[in-house]
């Protein structure tokens, strides 16, 4: 056992529970499940002993990864995995096979309860450990240089007669993809796991909500809005991220035009994302890629999801049709649509297109003094409608004043980072403390409804619009 398991394990015991102990057999456990401290959080921890069998996952240890899920289900304490297996045990043959379906079910009984599931990746994860239990951690870590992949190395060469380079498959090619939150060295693991499980555990009790400041509703048109957006001096989606959430554990990403993290927001867990992260950018398929998991983390949680909204929609170019965009942003707003917990989306900047709203199909919407939204940016609508741009921009209702009236918008927050911290505790509490049936009956029946606003009038299109 490594170092840095060492110290992990240093203030946890065995669990002893009805259904651990292994039948009569002369082997011993590939999987050992212990509970304890690390850091400041009580946890269920499993963990997988590469010396035994190369840490296969046979049939039996399907049953104590099971009976790990139950015991932290029931407890509330975060579940953690230490992972260094070489994949299914393959002389079990197919009993040993089903154990993937068996983990997945048991991770989502786990997600169910709201428990948080953090997994070490070690050398090396490979086979249906890492389908089943690794890649689909809610936060996922991984030890610089080891072996991470569906295929090892000398299977791989046995099954194709390729020989891959020594960058493949690894932790830090894993990470490079978005697949892994973070690859560090194993000095660093500990404080890091610690960070993690933090953030994972139940709930703070909530703090007393703070009346917001009455904040007043700028009077611009439609382009003095756009002008003053991209003109005022702001913090982009990064810096509101960081600001807002307390000990923010970053959720991976491939590129940069969308950022993520798990933190805690007035006590209680969050998952927020922004998009785009940084000013002046379109969001690309990854970065629906990692809309669509920080939807889904936060439902399989049901806390909070907070999305911070300023692009100006998504990438236009050929690369990104070709990638398959459209069915990214589909897939991203259908997991908002669909995330359990409470949903706040704040438009700090640009708001373009359904490129935006994919981050903005939520519970409640609401506008800065420097937010703007339409079904177009102006430059793309104006190119369309071949009208003038501040023409386009006037008509089309993108003001926080008229997205306010239309019903789109349901408030104006603050743009300052600490104002706007306690406004969204504020309201991410006010929706915790609905009932979730309530909620999101609500939140169908707002997007599957005509905004309630009257109707703006507007000119008629050209019979061309190409």
């Amino acid at each position: 056992m490594t170092d840095w398991r060492d110290a992990v394990l240093a203030d946890v015991t065995p669990l002893n529970r009805p259904g651990v102990d292994r039948p009569v057999s002369a082997e011993p456990d590939a999987v050992q499940i212990t509970t304890g401290r690390i850091g400041e959080a009580d946890c269920v921890v499993v963990t997988w002993d590469f010396a035994v069998l190369g840490g296969s996952f046979g049939e039996h240890e399907a049953t104590m990864f099971s009976v790990a899920c139950t015991e932290a289900a029931s407890s509330g304490r975060p579940l953690v995995t230490l992972l260094r297996s070489g994949g299914t045990r393959l002389q079990e043959g197919m009993r040993a096979l089903v154990g993937i379906p068996r983990a997945m079910l048991a991770l989502d009984q786990l997600a169910a309860a709201g428990v948080g599931h953090v997994a070490v990746v070690d050398h090396p994860t490979t086979g249906g450990v890492w389908v089943a239990i690794g890649s689909r951690a809610d936060i996922r870590l991984g030890v610089r240089g080891a072996t991470v992949g569906f295929s090892g190395p000398r299977v791989i060469e046995a099954m194709t007669g390729v020989m891959i380079g020594p960058g493949a498959n690894t932790a830090d090619s894993a990470g490079a993809s978005g697949l892994l939150d973070a690859v560090v060295a194993p000095d660093e693991l500990l404080d890091l796991l610690a960070q993690a499980v933090s953030v994972l555990q139940p709930d703070e009790p909530a703090a007393t909500a703070l009346t917001p400041t009455p904040i007043g509703v700028p009077d611009r048109s439609g382009w003095e809005q756009v002008v003053a957006s991209r003109e005022a001096s702001r913090p982009d989606g990064v810096e509101l991220l960081t600001n807002l959430l307390s000990d923010p554990v970053p959720l991976a990403g491939v590129d940069d035009s969308a950022a993520a993290a798990i933190g805690r927001l007035g006590g209680r867990r969050v998952v927020a994302c922004a998009v785009a992260a940084h000013r002046d950018r379109f969001a690309t398929v990854p970065a629906y890629q990692l809309l669509r998991r920080a939807a889904e983390t936060a439902g399989r949680l049901s806390i909070g999801l907070l999305l911070l909204v300023d692009t100006a929609g998504a990438d236009p170019l050929p690369s990104s049709e070709q990638g398959g965009i459209a069915g990214a942003i589909a897939d991203a707003a259908r997991a908002v649509l669909a995330s359990s917990g409470p949903t706040l989306a704040v438009v700090h900047g640009a708001g373009g297109s359904g490129g935006a709203l994919a981050a903005a199909v939520t519970d409640v919407v609401a506008v800065t003094e420097h937010g703007w939204f339409g079904a177009l940016g102006p430059e793309g609508a104006a190119a369309t409608l071949r009208r003038p741009l501040e023409e386009v921009a006037d008509q089309m209702g993108i003001t926080p004043r008229e997205l306010l009236a239309s019903g789109f918008a349901d408030a104006l927050a603050p743009a300052d980072p600490a104002a706007l911290t306690a406004w969204c505790a504020a309201r991410l509490e006010a929706l915790h403390q609905q009932p979730q049936e309530q909620r999101l009956k609500a939140r169908t029946e707002r997007w599957l409804n005509p905004l309630p606003g009257a109707p703006r009038t507007a000119a008629p299109e050209p019979p061309d619009i190409g």
